[in-house]
């Protein structure tokens, strides 16, 4: 599922990479900052950190097999 949603987020350009990018870096810190507090992982914080990370992956494949 969380594949599935990666796809749709990468084909829509509502959203911005660089949007995506510091998201990503905000939930890395949060989920660092429940580690070093020694608390659980937030369960979606963790998930949309995935998510985010795929869709930046599919976007940046689809502007490489473009430039080809």
């Amino acid at each position: 599922m969380p594949k599935k949603i990666a796809q749709v987020l990468a084909a829509d350009d509502a959203v911005g990479s660089e949007e995506l990018e510091a998201a990503i870096f905000y939930l890395s810190r949060k989920l660092q900052e429940a580690e070093f507090r020694n608390e659980p992982v937030p369960f979606l914080s963790y998930r949309n950190k995935v998510i985010f990370e795929t869709t930046l992956k599919l976007r940046r494949a689809a502007k490489a097999t473009e430039g080809v």
